[in-house]
């Protein structure tokens, strides 16, 4: 696991627009956050495309990476919460992941405001405090 960000790591934006600058063997990918799965079952109108993300670092297969230590990376979601407490517990989580390495630079953690800000944007209403 490489001791320092790669190049476009912390960028934020919809998962298809993340998608479109990397390129093969960058060793990024998009992370959704909250999980492309909860938001499918919570949001309504929401899309796999449409869903804010965050590059992370994530290896060929057998190598690690970042994005495979966060908690929803292979695992279903947690249907008993609300939104606005998955989207809390996964920012939690990856910046716990860039601490825990020594890399919660202040681009991480601009990334990770902007991920709240952008999911309030773009799904307005369902991370509201009185959602249920």
């Amino acid at each position: 696991m490489p001791n320092s960000l790669l190049s476009g790591e912390g960028a934020v934006g919809t998962y298809s627009e993340l998608l479109k600058t990397g390129c093969r063997g960058d060793n990024l990918t998009p992370h959704h956050i909250p999980s492309n799965a909860f938001m499918e079952a919570k949001v309504p109108a929401y899309t796999r495309n449409k869903g804010i993300a965050m590059m992370m670092e994530h290896l060929s297969p057998g190598m690690g990476g970042r994005h495979r230590e966060t908690l929803s990376y292979g695992q279903s979601p947690n249907l008993n919460i609300l939104p606005r407490q998955a989207l809390a517990r996964e920012v939690w989580d990856v910046r716990a992941i860039y601490r825990c390495q020594g890399l919660y630079t202040p681009e991480i953690k601009r990334g990770l405001q902007q991920v709240i800000q952008q999911n309030k944007s773009a799904w307005q209403g369902a991370f509201d405090k009185w959602r249920v």
